[in-house]
């Protein structure tokens, strides 16, 4: 437990006072200290993807649409999850959705279009919430895509909370997470560009950077970057200047890969990366281990993100262009406790949709990743002794 300051500790009572009192009646009736009980305080927390909205569920509701498929994989073996509510630069989190929970503050949800820092934050204080609502104080958290990203600044949050004046009022809702204790035990990302892509780049100025990645990286790679470009402006797609690889290519002490140095230690980190697409997506040679061409694992892509940056490792040799380089400030991976994992799947189906591919390419619709995902959470659960839920429902 922290200690806070008394000026704090009076915001704090604020908040434990706003949070009881504005859910909806329906998440009254289910906010019980059993809720966290059944699983000796654990719970799952999913972040997903940049740009668009994500709604609120919980493991006994989710709206009529259901849950995203790797999601269902880990209740229907029994593990608490919730998904972290998102709302977009132009949607509300449950924007087009229909049935679903009623949703937690909109201080507690993320913004999907914003800067991984704010956003972890926020996330935080959705740990805080659920804790109030439900006694969880255990978390383990699910990253996919951008949402990996915010996961870790969610850990930043917690280990580096922000000043009282720099972040109101999401600023009380993680410092209310802080004062109860909870903690993060472990990290696993889907997909997640850590160190940018190169269609990122494409994405922010496709005059400057379309032909250089058509060159080195395939056409059709160059083409997915460009139909970013939309969704981007026009919704945002996370922050666009951690998803290049410029800001992971030389060494910046004011860069936020910087300010993360430190923060993953002790964490249990496993890196679930895509490696579809060689040098043009729809590509489908032999994965990663069995693709020995030198260099060829630089190239390897799953249509978005290369393989060295969902795995966070600096390009077995030099990098095309761009980024040409990859700088790993030291501190920033963990030394120990890390797992890496390569699938031969597709970023989603944004890629597979498009070129006429099966949707089980999708890694969100792998089974095997899928499976893998549920079996990495499942052991660290009993290593620790945490009970799964007696019965899981579909939702």
């Amino acid at each position: 437990m922290r200690l806070l300051g008394a000026g704090s500790l009076g915001a704090l009572v604020a908040v434990a006072t706003l949070i009881a009192c504005s859910p909806s009646t329906a998440i009254q009736e289910e906010s019980t200290p059993e809720r966290g009980e059944a699983t000796a305080g654990r719970a799952v927390v999913v972040i997903e993807g940049g740009g668009g909205p994500h709604p609120f569920t919980t493991p006994w509701r989710a709206c009529d649409g259901g849950r995203a498929d790797y999601v269902q994989a880990m209740l229907d073996v029994g593990l608490a999850v919730f998904t972290a509510p998102g709302y977009s630069n132009v949607a509300t989190s449950v924007d087009g959705e229909s049935g679903c929970p009623p949703q937690p503050p909109t201080e507690v949800q993320w913004n999907t279009s914003g800067y991984p820092t704010q956003a972890g934050t926020s996330v935080l204080g959705f740990l805080g919430f659920l804790n109030q609502t439900y006694g969880y104080t255990t978390f383990d958290l699910v990253g996919y895509s951008y949402g990996g990203l915010v996961a870790r600044a969610t850990v930043g949050a917690l280990r580096s909370p922000p000043t009282p004046d720099s972040m109101a009022p999401a600023f009380s809702f993680s410092q209310f997470a802080v004062a109860a204790g909870v903690d993060i035990m472990s990290i696993a990302t889907l997909n997640s560009p850590h160190l940018g892509a190169p269609a990122y780049d494409v994405a922010s100025d496709p005059a400057v950077f379309f032909e250089p990645v058509a060159a080195a990286w395939g056409q059709q790679y160059a083409d997915a970057g460009k139909l970013l470009v939309p969704s981007q402006r026009e919704l945002g797609a996370g922050a666009i200047q951690i998803l290049e690889t410029r800001a992971h290519a030389t060494p910046d002490p004011d860069s936020w890969d910087a300010q993360q140095v430190g923060m993953l230690d002790g964490v249990a980190l496993t890196l679930i990366a895509g490696d579809y697409c060689g040098t043009t997506c729809g590509d489908d040679r032999a994965p990663l281990d069995g693709d020995a061409s030198p260099g060829s694992e630089s190239l390897r892509t799953d249509g978005t993100v290369p393989v060295y940056s969902q795995l966070m490792l600096p390009c077995p040799s030099v990098c095309p262009s761009p980024p040409g380089s990859v700088y790993l400030p030291e501190g920033l991976v963990p030394q120990t406790g890390v797992v890496r994992r390569v699938f031969p799947t597709a970023h989603s189906t944004f890629i597979t949709k498009p070129l006429g591919l099966p949707e089980d390419v999708a890694v969100s619709h792998n089974v095997e990743a899928m499976d893998y995902l549920v079996s990495v959470v499942q052991a660290q659960w009993s290593e620790a002794g945490a009970p799964l839920l007696p019965s899981a429902t579909s939702g």
